[in-house]
């Protein structure tokens, strides 16, 4: 029961809050500008994320109201911190090295408050791996770096919402016999984004900005360590590794691809895997439900084997990433191949005239 009345609060709120934050938007003129690296046409409010933020604030509240416990609360003062920061990156714009020191601060507060620390590993020979010193390091690391994952999918309307959606969702289901506030905390977030979808599926009347993609990237990342135990003292993160399965596969392949190609990985492009989807012919609507459907993917492996090893969740990440990327490459040189075929049938009629 507590389940459905803290989704159904998260949900209510930000179906409230979220064209407010619209209005507000375009009264002060806070929208994102079409411009060559954009997909959009007209100018679109870019604070959307208010809207999640207010309903995820609410349900960790109602939360804490329901579990009698305090991590919650303490949660909220990172959780703000990132919201503030994305809010006024939104607004008024920040670089980058001030937004990842923000992270990296929220990142130890979610450590020192919270105790989303990565103490133990699981160890495939039975027992746990102690990390010691680097274990608040290495939580750190993968909270700004689920942070940024979620953000860099935010690139077509719908894609980050529905992928956060998908991917609180996975760690409600496997975290709810292990932490339950975790997983109340997760249904907020599913519940926010979910309704987030009503305004910001394509057509987008509202983007989220980095209000909220950093948003809900840190209370992902931050939730996954909470909900990851298997045991008293051990953590193991392959569930949380497949639950956010795209925005990490997508993340690794575009460093990966700007490395190798000599660019600054941190520079923005329009090659990520939702770009190349419609640069092979795939609609927006198209791209975002292909984008949904591996998600689902990663998530059902994630629930069915829930307590797999992180090599095993890497394999399955190996795997599915040489399909995706195989399949990406069949389908652009088979485009190139008809526009070929194409203009050779121009010049043809063209001679014959």
């Amino acid at each position: 029961m507590d389940r459905i009345t803290i989704g159904l609060i998260a949900f209510i709120v930000t179906m409230v809050v979220t064209p407010f934050a619209i209005r507000f938007a375009k009264k002060h003129g806070l929208v994102d500008v079409p411009d060559k690296r954009k997909i959009h046409k007209i100018p679109t409010p870019r604070i959307g994320g208010i809207g999640i933020f207010a309903g995820v604030l609410i349900g960790i509240s109602a939360t804490a109201f329901f579990t009698k416990d305090t991590w919650q609360l303490w949660a909220l003062i990172p959780i703000s911190l990132i919201a503030v920061m994305g809010f006024v990156d939104d607004v008024k714009g920040l670089s980058f090295k001030i937004k990842f020191l923000v992270q990296i601060v929220a990142s130890i507060l979610a450590v020192i408050l919270v105790g989303a620390n990565l103490s133990h590993f699981n160890n495939p020979f039975g027992g746990g791996i102690s990390l010691g010193v680097f274990g608040p390091i290495l939580a750190v690391l993968w909270m700004v770096g689920v942070t940024n994952a979620i953000n860099l999918t935010d690139g077509l309307d719908g894609l980050a919402s529905g992928v956060s959606a998908i991917s609180a969702f996975t760690i409600a289901v496997t975290s709810s016999r292990v932490n339950v506030a975790a997983t109340l905390v997760a249904i907020s977030v599913f519940a926010s984004s979910m309704a987030f979808l009503r305004y910001n599926f394509h057509p987008a009347k509202t983007f989220m900005g980095d209000t909220g993609s950093q948003l809900l990237g840190f209370t992902l990342a931050l939730i996954a360590i909470k909900g990851a135990s298997i045991s008293a003292s051990t953590l193991s993160l392959a569930v949380p590794l497949l639950a956010l399965g795209v925005p990490i596969l997508d993340t690794v392949y575009a460093f990966g691809r700007r490395i190798l190609g000599g660019h600054n990985p941190f520079l923005p492009d329009k090659m990520h895997i939702h770009h190349q989807l419609l640069e092979i012919g795939f609609s927006q609507i198209t791209a975002v439900l292909f984008m949904y459907a591996v998600s689902i993917l990663f998530s059902i492996i994630a629930v069915t084997y829930s307590g797999i090893h992180e090599l095993t969740a890497i394999a399955f990440y190996i795997i599915i990433g040489i399909l995706l990327i195989s399949f990406l490459w069949v389908m652009r040189k088979r485009r190139a191949k008809n526009g070929r075929r194409v203009e050779n049938q121009v010049d043809k009629d063209k001679s014959d005239r």
